[in-house]
């Protein structure tokens, strides 16, 4: 089946089924049946050095309204043994902050996923070391899918 200039084109070469769209983009409808047009991903990280503060401090604050499905895994990549302890935190307005989960002690190599059960707009990582002798390094992922 080719269809007009511009339009999409759809060929059976020995090999499958090829699907060309046009150039310009191609535009789905549907009645009645739930069309995903996009996926879009979030996958941020960072690397947190030097924690000694058995007090603890919060990490980057994210918005998650727009986000179906969000987590922060965080991995204890300290060189030495130091242990340390991480939380999720949520907020309806990015001032007020619940303790969702933990506090979860990773010791060094260990590796946690921190996932809210909880809808609020706002979502971070709080963390400290267990012994402020011991330096911690925390590698902090947030990854988020719409």
């Amino acid at each position: 089946v080719t269809a007009p200039a511009n339009g999409l084109m759809v060929t059976a070469p020995a090999t499958g089924l090829a699907i060309t769209p046009p150039s310009t983009g191609l535009l789905i409808t549907s009645t009645g049946l739930s069309v995903m047009s996009n996926l879009v991903t979030t996958d941020v990280s960072a690397v947190r050095g030097g924690i000694t503060d058995t007090a603890g401090s919060p990490d980057v604050t994210y918005n998650v309204l727009n986000l179906r499905a969000w987590s922060f895994g965080v991995v204890n990549a300290s060189t030495t043994i130091a242990p340390a302890t991480v939380r999720l935190q949520i907020s309806p307005d990015g001032t007020s902050w619940l303790n969702e989960t933990g506090p979860v002690t990773l010791n060094t190599g260990d590796v946690t996923a921190l996932v809210s059960s909880i809808f609020l707009k706002y979502a971070r990582v709080y963390y400290a070391a267990v012994n402020a002798a011991s330096v911690v390094t925390l590698n902090i992922f947030f990854q988020g899918q719409t």
